[in-house]
Protein backbone atom coordinates (compact mmCIF):
# COMPACT_ATOMS: atom_id res chain seq x y z
CA UNK A 1 0.00 0.00 0.00
CA UNK A 2 1.23 3.49 -0.84
CA UNK A 3 0.42 4.73 2.67
CA UNK A 4 3.13 2.41 3.97
CA UNK A 5 5.72 4.77 2.45
CA UNK A 6 4.43 7.88 4.20
CA UNK A 7 7.23 7.89 6.78
CA UNK A 8 10.13 6.29 4.94
CA UNK A 9 9.58 8.28 1.71
CA UNK A 10 7.92 11.39 3.09
CA UNK A 11 9.16 13.83 0.44
CA UNK A 12 8.29 11.65 -2.56
CA UNK A 13 5.05 10.50 -0.94
CA UNK A 14 3.88 14.05 -0.24
CA UNK A 15 4.74 15.41 -3.68
CA UNK A 16 2.95 12.56 -5.46
CA UNK A 17 -0.13 12.44 -3.24
CA UNK A 18 -0.64 16.19 -3.65
CA UNK A 19 -0.36 15.84 -7.43
CA UNK A 20 -2.88 13.00 -7.51
CA UNK A 21 -5.37 14.70 -5.19
CA UNK A 22 -5.19 17.87 -7.31
CA UNK A 23 -5.58 15.85 -10.52
CA UNK A 24 -2.15 16.95 -11.78
CA UNK A 25 -0.71 13.58 -12.65
CA UNK A 26 2.34 13.85 -14.89
CA UNK A 27 2.53 11.94 -18.17
CA UNK A 28 5.99 10.69 -17.16
CA UNK A 29 7.82 10.06 -13.89
CA UNK A 30 11.49 9.22 -13.49
CA UNK A 31 12.05 7.53 -10.13
CA UNK A 32 15.63 7.68 -8.85
CA UNK A 33 15.59 4.61 -6.59
CA UNK A 34 18.78 5.71 -4.82
CA UNK A 35 19.61 2.00 -4.27
CA UNK A 36 16.58 1.64 -2.02
CA UNK A 37 15.59 -2.03 -1.93
CA UNK A 38 11.89 -1.10 -1.79
CA UNK A 39 11.95 1.17 -4.85
CA UNK A 40 9.97 -1.19 -7.11
CA UNK A 41 7.40 -1.76 -4.33
CA UNK A 42 7.04 2.02 -4.15
CA UNK A 43 6.41 2.17 -7.90
CA UNK A 44 3.81 -0.62 -7.86
CA UNK A 45 2.03 1.00 -4.92
CA UNK A 46 1.95 4.27 -6.85
CA UNK A 47 0.43 2.44 -9.83
CA UNK A 48 -2.38 1.11 -7.62
CA UNK A 49 -3.02 4.56 -6.19
CA UNK A 50 -3.50 5.96 -9.70
CA UNK A 51 -5.62 3.11 -11.04
CA UNK A 52 -7.70 1.83 -8.13
CA UNK A 53 -10.96 3.62 -7.37
CA UNK A 54 -10.59 2.71 -3.69
CA UNK A 55 -7.26 4.48 -3.23
CA UNK A 56 -6.58 6.79 -0.31
CA UNK A 57 -8.06 9.90 -1.96
CA UNK A 58 -11.41 8.25 -1.34
CA UNK A 59 -10.34 7.60 2.25
CA UNK A 60 -10.46 3.84 1.78
CA UNK A 61 -7.15 2.04 2.29
CA UNK A 62 -7.29 -0.36 -0.59
CA UNK A 63 -4.65 -2.86 -1.60
CA UNK A 64 -6.48 -6.16 -1.73
CA UNK A 65 -9.40 -5.56 -4.10
CA UNK A 66 -9.75 -7.50 -7.36
CA UNK A 67 -8.03 -4.76 -9.41
CA UNK A 68 -5.06 -4.48 -7.04
CA UNK A 69 -4.70 -8.26 -6.93
CA UNK A 70 -4.69 -8.37 -10.73
CA UNK A 71 -1.98 -5.68 -10.84
CA UNK A 72 0.12 -7.70 -8.38
CA UNK A 73 -0.30 -10.89 -10.40
CA UNK A 74 0.47 -9.17 -13.72
CA UNK A 75 -3.02 -9.80 -15.13
CA UNK A 76 -4.20 -6.21 -15.51
CA UNK A 77 -3.94 -5.28 -19.22
CA UNK A 78 -3.44 -1.55 -18.67
CA UNK A 79 -0.13 -2.03 -16.81
CA UNK A 80 2.97 -3.09 -18.72
CA UNK A 81 6.40 -3.72 -17.19
CA UNK A 82 9.59 -3.67 -19.25
CA UNK A 83 12.87 -4.95 -17.87
CA UNK A 84 16.20 -5.97 -19.33
CA UNK A 85 16.23 -9.50 -20.77
CA UNK A 86 20.00 -9.61 -20.36
CA UNK A 87 22.21 -6.57 -19.88
CA UNK A 88 20.20 -4.11 -21.97
CA UNK A 89 16.66 -3.02 -22.79
CA UNK A 90 16.26 -3.22 -26.55
CA UNK A 91 14.39 -1.11 -29.08
CA UNK A 92 12.11 -4.05 -29.94
CA UNK A 93 10.73 -4.03 -26.39
CA UNK A 94 9.78 -0.35 -26.73
CA UNK A 95 8.21 -0.89 -30.15
CA UNK A 96 6.11 -3.74 -28.77
CA UNK A 97 4.98 -1.50 -25.91
CA UNK A 98 4.00 1.30 -28.28
CA UNK A 99 2.06 -1.18 -30.42
CA UNK A 100 0.16 -2.47 -27.37
CA UNK A 101 -0.64 1.04 -26.16
CA UNK A 102 -1.80 2.20 -29.58
CA UNK A 103 -4.96 0.16 -29.01
CA UNK A 104 -8.01 1.46 -27.19
CA UNK A 105 -7.96 1.05 -23.43
CA UNK A 106 -9.99 -1.96 -22.29
CA UNK A 107 -10.34 -0.97 -18.64
CA UNK A 108 -10.01 2.31 -16.73
CA UNK A 109 -8.97 5.84 -17.65
CA UNK A 110 -5.21 5.31 -17.47
CA UNK A 111 -2.65 2.98 -18.97
CA UNK A 112 0.72 2.79 -17.27
CA UNK A 113 4.03 1.40 -18.45
CA UNK A 114 6.98 0.85 -16.14
CA UNK A 115 10.56 0.54 -17.31
CA UNK A 116 12.80 -1.05 -14.67
CA UNK A 117 16.48 -0.13 -14.78
CA UNK A 118 15.79 2.38 -17.55
CA UNK A 119 19.50 3.28 -17.55
CA UNK A 120 20.03 -0.08 -19.31
CA UNK A 121 18.22 1.04 -22.45
CA UNK A 122 20.52 0.98 -25.45
CA UNK A 123 20.75 4.03 -27.70
CA UNK A 124 18.05 2.80 -30.09
CA UNK A 125 15.64 2.02 -27.23
CA UNK A 126 16.29 5.42 -25.63
CA UNK A 127 15.55 7.22 -28.88
CA UNK A 128 12.39 5.18 -29.37
CA UNK A 129 11.20 6.03 -25.85
CA UNK A 130 12.07 9.68 -26.40
CA UNK A 131 9.69 9.87 -29.35
CA UNK A 132 6.98 8.28 -27.17
CA UNK A 133 7.57 10.88 -24.43
CA UNK A 134 7.70 13.84 -26.81
CA UNK A 135 4.17 13.14 -28.07
CA UNK A 136 2.35 11.91 -24.94
CA UNK A 137 -1.12 10.51 -25.48
CA UNK A 138 -3.86 11.33 -23.00
CA UNK A 139 -4.26 8.66 -20.36
CA UNK A 140 -0.83 7.06 -20.86
CA UNK A 141 1.63 7.38 -17.96
CA UNK A 142 5.29 6.40 -18.02
CA UNK A 143 7.13 5.43 -14.83
CA UNK A 144 10.87 4.96 -15.32
CA UNK A 145 12.92 3.47 -12.51
CA UNK A 146 16.71 3.69 -12.16
CA UNK A 147 19.49 3.45 -9.61
CA UNK A 148 21.93 5.19 -11.94
CA UNK A 149 20.33 8.40 -13.13
CA UNK A 150 23.57 9.73 -14.60
CA UNK A 151 23.35 7.04 -17.30
CA UNK A 152 19.82 8.03 -18.36
CA UNK A 153 19.67 10.15 -21.52
CA UNK A 154 19.39 13.78 -20.41
CA UNK A 155 16.67 14.50 -22.97
CA UNK A 156 14.61 11.74 -21.34
CA UNK A 157 15.26 13.16 -17.87
CA UNK A 158 14.11 16.60 -19.03
CA UNK A 159 10.74 15.21 -20.17
CA UNK A 160 9.93 13.50 -16.88
CA UNK A 161 9.04 14.62 -13.40
CA UNK A 162 11.98 13.46 -11.32
CA UNK A 163 11.25 11.82 -7.97
CA UNK A 164 14.20 10.87 -5.77
CA UNK A 165 13.64 8.22 -3.12
CA UNK A 166 15.40 8.31 0.22
CA UNK A 167 17.98 5.64 0.97
CA UNK A 168 17.17 2.90 3.46
CA UNK A 169 18.32 4.44 6.71
CA UNK A 170 17.35 5.62 10.17
CA UNK A 171 18.89 8.78 11.50
CA UNK A 172 20.99 8.90 14.63
CA UNK A 173 19.12 10.55 17.48
CA UNK A 174 22.00 12.50 19.02
CA UNK A 175 24.18 13.97 16.25
CA UNK A 176 23.38 15.82 13.04
CA UNK A 177 27.01 15.43 11.97
CA UNK A 178 26.77 11.63 12.26
CA UNK A 179 23.62 11.66 10.14
CA UNK A 180 25.49 13.77 7.59
CA UNK A 181 28.38 11.29 7.55
CA UNK A 182 26.16 8.22 7.19
CA UNK A 183 24.37 9.87 4.26
CA UNK A 184 27.55 10.33 2.21
CA UNK A 185 30.01 7.67 3.37
CA UNK A 186 30.12 3.99 2.48
CA UNK A 187 32.79 2.70 4.90
CA UNK A 188 33.67 3.17 8.55
CA UNK A 189 37.00 4.75 7.58
CA UNK A 190 35.21 7.35 5.44
CA UNK A 191 32.77 8.02 8.29
CA UNK A 192 35.61 8.53 10.79
CA UNK A 193 37.40 10.95 8.45
CA UNK A 194 34.13 12.77 7.76
CA UNK A 195 33.46 13.25 11.47
CA UNK A 196 36.92 14.75 11.95
CA UNK A 197 36.53 17.16 9.04
CA UNK A 198 35.86 20.62 10.46
CA UNK A 199 34.59 21.84 7.07
CA UNK A 200 31.59 19.47 7.34
CA UNK A 201 30.69 20.88 10.77
CA UNK A 202 31.04 24.39 9.34
CA UNK A 203 28.80 23.46 6.41
CA UNK A 204 25.96 22.42 8.74
CA UNK A 205 26.27 25.65 10.71
CA UNK A 206 26.38 27.74 7.52
CA UNK A 207 23.22 26.11 6.14
CA UNK A 208 21.34 26.59 9.41
CA UNK A 209 22.33 30.29 9.48
CA UNK A 210 21.37 30.69 5.82
CA UNK A 211 17.93 29.11 6.26
CA UNK A 212 17.12 31.00 9.45
CA UNK A 213 18.18 34.32 7.93
CA UNK A 214 16.10 33.63 4.83
CA UNK A 215 13.07 32.61 6.91
CA UNK A 216 13.35 35.85 8.89
CA UNK A 217 14.24 38.26 6.07
CA UNK A 218 13.11 36.68 2.80
CA UNK A 219 14.66 38.01 -0.40
CA UNK A 220 16.72 40.57 1.53
CA UNK A 221 19.21 37.71 1.81
CA UNK A 222 20.24 38.46 -1.78
CA UNK A 223 22.30 41.36 -0.43
CA UNK A 224 24.35 38.96 1.71
CA UNK A 225 24.40 36.00 -0.66
CA UNK A 226 28.17 36.20 -1.24
CA UNK A 227 28.90 36.23 2.48
CA UNK A 228 26.30 33.64 3.51
CA UNK A 229 26.59 31.24 0.58
CA UNK A 230 29.37 31.70 -1.98
CA UNK A 231 32.11 32.22 0.60
CA UNK A 232 31.07 29.03 2.41
CA UNK A 233 30.41 26.66 -0.50
CA UNK A 234 33.22 26.98 -3.00
CA UNK A 235 32.98 23.92 -5.26
CA UNK A 236 30.10 22.38 -7.19
CA UNK A 237 30.17 19.38 -4.84
CA UNK A 238 29.96 21.74 -1.86
CA UNK A 239 26.92 23.41 -3.41
CA UNK A 240 25.21 20.07 -4.10
CA UNK A 241 25.89 18.96 -0.53
CA UNK A 242 24.57 22.26 0.86
CA UNK A 243 21.33 22.12 -1.12
CA UNK A 244 20.93 18.48 -0.10
CA UNK A 245 21.12 19.65 3.52
CA UNK A 246 18.39 22.19 2.79
CA UNK A 247 16.16 19.41 1.42
CA UNK A 248 16.71 17.43 4.61
CA UNK A 249 16.12 20.47 6.83
CA UNK A 250 12.73 21.28 5.28
CA UNK A 251 11.92 17.57 5.33
CA UNK A 252 12.56 17.68 9.09
CA UNK A 253 10.36 20.78 9.35
CA UNK A 254 7.59 18.80 7.66
CA UNK A 255 8.04 15.94 10.14
CA UNK A 256 8.13 18.34 13.08
CA UNK A 257 4.83 19.89 12.00
CA UNK A 258 3.20 16.47 12.22
CA UNK A 259 4.98 15.36 15.40
CA UNK A 260 6.95 12.62 13.64
CA UNK A 261 10.33 11.37 14.78
CA UNK A 262 13.69 10.41 13.22
CA UNK A 263 15.13 13.88 12.52
CA UNK A 264 18.28 14.46 10.48
CA UNK A 265 18.87 17.80 12.23
CA UNK A 266 18.35 16.25 15.65
CA UNK A 267 20.54 18.93 17.32
CA UNK A 268 18.35 21.76 16.04
CA UNK A 269 14.84 21.07 17.33
CA UNK A 270 14.25 24.70 18.34
CA UNK A 271 15.13 25.84 14.82
CA UNK A 272 12.83 23.20 13.31
CA UNK A 273 10.04 24.35 15.59
CA UNK A 274 10.42 28.01 14.62
CA UNK A 275 10.49 27.34 10.89
CA UNK A 276 7.58 24.91 11.20
CA UNK A 277 5.48 27.54 12.96
CA UNK A 278 6.31 30.12 10.27
CA UNK A 279 5.32 27.94 7.30
CA UNK A 280 2.16 26.27 6.09
CA UNK A 281 2.19 22.70 4.80
CA UNK A 282 2.00 24.02 1.23
CA UNK A 283 4.93 26.38 1.86
CA UNK A 284 7.12 23.55 3.15
CA UNK A 285 6.32 21.24 0.24
CA UNK A 286 7.08 23.99 -2.29
CA UNK A 287 10.42 24.68 -0.63
CA UNK A 288 11.33 20.99 -0.62
CA UNK A 289 10.35 20.74 -4.27
CA UNK A 290 12.44 23.81 -5.19
CA UNK A 291 15.51 22.54 -3.33
CA UNK A 292 15.25 19.14 -5.03
CA UNK A 293 15.00 20.88 -8.42
CA UNK A 294 18.07 23.02 -7.72
CA UNK A 295 20.11 20.03 -6.51
CA UNK A 296 19.32 18.23 -9.78
CA UNK A 297 20.27 21.29 -11.83
CA UNK A 298 23.62 21.49 -10.05
CA UNK A 299 24.22 17.80 -10.75
CA UNK A 300 23.57 18.47 -14.46
CA UNK A 301 26.40 21.05 -14.43
CA UNK A 302 24.27 24.15 -14.87
CA UNK A 303 25.95 27.45 -13.93
CA UNK A 304 26.41 27.29 -10.15
CA UNK A 305 25.94 30.98 -9.30
CA UNK A 306 22.86 31.36 -11.49
CA UNK A 307 21.40 28.16 -10.08
CA UNK A 308 21.83 29.31 -6.48
CA UNK A 309 20.33 32.71 -7.37
CA UNK A 310 17.39 30.76 -8.79
CA UNK A 311 17.15 28.83 -5.52
CA UNK A 312 16.82 31.97 -3.43
CA UNK A 313 14.35 33.62 -5.79
CA UNK A 314 12.36 30.39 -6.11
CA UNK A 315 12.09 29.97 -2.35
CA UNK A 316 10.68 33.48 -2.12
CA UNK A 317 8.00 33.04 -4.78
Amino acid sequence: MFDNFKDSQFVAFSLLTNSIKNNKISHAYLIDGNSNEHAFDFVMSLVKVILCKYHYTNFDKCGSCNLCNRIDSGNYPEVKIISSDSLVIKKEQLLELQSDFSKISVEGDYRIYIIKDCDKMNKQASNSLLKFLEEPEEGIIAILLTNNINKVLKTIVSRCQLITLAKDRHFNSDSTLKNFAYSFCSSQEEIDNFLEDQSKKDMIEAIIKFILYYEENGLDIMIYLKKMWYNNFLTRDDNIMAVFLMVLFYFDVFKYKYSLNDYFFCDYLDELKNVSNANSLDDILKKIDKCVEIKENLEYNLNTNLTIDNLVIGLGE
